[in-house]
């Protein structure tokens, strides 16, 4: 259930609707309140407030008016920027971006705030009795008036923010905590590894020979994995279940999921394949909630398209080198991710396929080293920043897949590369990058 919630308010989070429909939601029901105070009590007749006081209802609807003509028209201004910062971010860093400046809290909120001052300008405006003998509206429309004071200072707010959220290195903050927010999830710290996980070779996990496989029923990408309930359900069945898949991966419509190990008899198979399907989520476009991919796939596209010929920005290529590779040193100094889940009885109840450390580093960096290996300034800041990520591996595995690394580095270098100076300079970067490792 826990995990559903977070799912949802993931979802919500990247809706451009939700914050502002709160906010206007909120906008009727202050409009109502404000009126049914002011129908019972003379707010002006209060001590210090009688300058509160307005002569007529006409002059309210005038200025209740003017506040909701001039919010409406300064929120088209707000989404012409907010499409124009959209179609910037997509056009100079990738289609990717558009999620990150949709998910801008500043954003949602400057726009909510206008439209729920218009909003409640109409329905106060609305409101005004004038057949009574007593007229009396001071408080609804003087918070109208602190709605459009509000409004004056969100434009500059919004301004101010559009300007910041289109400079690269904020972008590249953003991400990168998105990307730090995901590892501190994903991959566990030494303090809170638990008994009944452990990581084993696939090869040497014993598993029953009677099996059931189960396939997909619909495509998409894998958002979310609820480990916890393929568990629990494999503990009430007495069964085991192996994953053949992992967030952030596409899945075909007639790709396997899984194979049940000693499968129940007391159910069909359909019940079975359900069971397993209803705890996988599947959407249109991957997210961060549980890939770790995801992020990574983001900064390196915004520096493959920094290294196009059309932009050729190397400048950018080293933030996100920077940024990627502090990353993949967070996922070197935790503990590798377990794929083995076992029950109270320490029975085997549920095997993970997990990405390895060579598949986050090929995903962050493979695409960056092919458009950029022409390059001699990029290819050295890269080797140097594989040296300070050399440093502190120490598992035979990931030191596997950084010679592997450094073995593609040293034929770039060898093919693409023309100025002897750059090749001198990549050449001594690699012979420090193996001295570290070994």
């Amino acid at each position: 259930m826990k995990q559903q919630l977070l799912h949802l308010a993931e979802r919500l989070r990247a809706s451009f609707w939700v914050i502002p429909a709160i906010m206007m939601a909120a906008a009727i029901l202050f409009a109502q309140g404000f009126l049914s105070i002011d129908r019972h009590w003379n707010v002006e007749q209060l001590p210090g407030l009688g300058w509160l006081q307005l002569r007529d209802p006409d002059s309210a609807r005038a200025l209740l008016s003017a506040v909701a003509s001039s919010t409406i028209t300064v929120a088209g201004t707000v989404f012409s920027i907010t499409t124009v910062a959209l179609t910037l971010a997509s056009n100079q860093f990738g289609p990717r971006l558009v999620r990150n400046f949709i998910r801008d809290r500043g954003t949602q909120i400057s726009l909510g705030i206008f439209l729920s001052t218009f909003v409640y300008a109409l329905l106060v405006m609305r409101g005004i009795d004038t057949s009574g003998p007593r007229h009396h509206h001071t408080l609804a429309v003087s918070f109208a008036l602190l709605m459009a004071l509000a409004c004056i200072a969100y434009l500059i707010y919004f301004i101010h923010n559009v300007a910041q959220s289109i400079q690269i290195d904020n972008i590249t903050f953003e991400i990168n905590r998105e990307f730090r927010n995901a590892l501190d999830t994903i991959y566990p710290a030494d303090d809170c590894r638990n008994p009944r996980t452990c990581r084993r070779d696939i090869r040497d996990i014993p598993l029953a020979d009677d099996r059931l496989q189960v396939r997909a029923n619909k495509e998409g990408y894998i958002q979310r994995i609820d480990n916890r309930k393929l568990i629990a359900w494999a503990c009430e069945h007495q069964c085991t279940v192996r994953l053949k898949i992992h967030p952030g991966a596409f899945l075909y419509h007639w790709g396997s999921i899984a194979t049940v190990h000693n499968p129940p008899r007391n159910i069909d198979s359909q019940a079975i394949a359900e069971a397993i399907q209803g705890a996988i989520t599947l959407g249109a476009q991957p997210t961060a909630e549980q890939d770790v991919i995801f992020s990574v796939r983001q900064l390196a596209q915004i520096a493959v398209r920094a290294l196009s010929p059309g932009i050729n920005d190397p400048f950018t290529a080293y933030t996100c080198i920077d940024r990627l590779v502090d990353g993949i040193g967070i996922i070197l100094q935790r503990p590798a991710l377990p794929n083995c889940f076992h029950d109270d009885d320490q029975n085997l109840r549920l095997v993970t396929t997990e990405l390895n450390f060579a598949d986050v580093l090929a995903a962050a960096l493979d695409e960056i080293r092919e458009y950029g290996r022409d390059s001699g300034v990029v290819m050295r800041h890269l080797c140097s920043a594989l040296i300070a990520l050399a440093e502190i591996c120490s598992r035979k595995e990931e030191q596997q897949a950084l010679r592997q690394l450094i073995q593609r580095l040293q034929e770039d270098c060898e093919i693409s590369l023309k100025d002897r100076f750059d090749v001198a300079a990549i050449q001594k970067q690699l012979s420090k990058m193996r001295s570290e490792l070994e």
